[in-house]
């Protein structure tokens, strides 16, 4: 084989490995905080990072029942607890600690659970 034909090779397989990264399917939901070459570069540099992410979309919330005797001193939140939005719409992040805070209205808790909450839960 010649230098061209293998050089022409290798460049082909490059072009194909570079096409497959950007063909991975990016959450659209993610658009709202990140742009699609930083989700990208996520996705080339730190996949498990993005697959987090988008796990957290669907997952990172849930409602808990919430009893003001047992005290603590919770930052308070509008949101429909019949029908949760993502983190994101919420302009919440994903931290290394569970957050909590205190509905409006209702005798319950918004938990967004934390990175290590999240990343076990992916392994199950």
């Amino acid at each position: 084989m010649t230098l061209f034909m293998k050089l022409l090779t290798f460049l082909g397989f490059f072009f194909l490995s570079c096409s497959a990264i950007y063909a991975q399917d990016i959450d659209e939901r993610l658009l709202s905080r990140y742009s699609q070459e930083e989700l990208h570069k996520l996705i080339e540099s730190d996949i498990d990072q993005y697959n987090l992410l988008e796990y957290a979309l669907d997952n990172a919330l849930y409602v808990a029942n919430y009893d003001g005797a047992k005290g603590g001193d919770f930052k308070l939140i509008s949101v429909n607890v019949e029908s949760l939005p993502t983190f994101l719409d919420l302009n919440l992040h994903i931290t290394d600690q569970n957050q909590y805070y205190k509905i409006e209205g209702k005798d319950k808790l918004l938990v967004v659970k934390s990175t290590s909450v999240l990343m076990y839960e992916m392994k199950k």
